[in-house]
């Protein structure tokens, strides 16, 4: 892996898995303000800012390194790309990738960002997912 992207900031990096909510939301998952959106946080998670159980967070973690080598590779193609629709479908074929890689991890698209939610307001808990994420890259 290029060492510029082990320098990425995690912080960074952490606050673009947010926009995961807009390609949950085209994908037709419930987001928070979605009258579809559940009360009830999946298992393991608590509402946010309160405790995400250990297992949540390791694939958590898991899933946030697959997802940004996938935002990396994709940057990477995008650059020589002129045409809109091929642009276009790059990007959509990038979201439906990330997608399945939260997926393969054991989480679906809504616990990820809830546990993403749970980190703005848990700067301990980011700074242990920065340094979990650190080491899986």
């Amino acid at each position: 892996m290029p060492k510029t992207f082990r320098k990425l900031p995690l912080a960074i990096a952490l606050a673009a898995a947010f926009g995961f909510s807009a390609a949950a939301h085209a994908q037709g998952q419930p987001q928070q303000g979605d009258p579809s959106y559940g009360a009830q946080p999946p298992a393991g998670m608590e509402q946010q800012g309160a405790q995400i159980d250990p297992q949540t967070l390791d694939r958590f973690v898991d899933a946030f390194v697959a997802v940004q080598e996938i935002r990396q590779d994709f940057s990477e193609r995008l650059q020589g790309v002129e045409d809109e629709a091929e642009a276009q479908a790059m990007q959509q074929e990038a979201q439906e990738e990330m997608i399945s890689a939260v997926e393969d991890k054991g989480l679906n698209v809504e616990e990820y960002n809830q546990v993403a939610m749970a980190l703005q307001s848990d700067p301990a808990m980011m700074q242990r997912v920065q340094q979990m994420a650190e080491e899986r890259m």
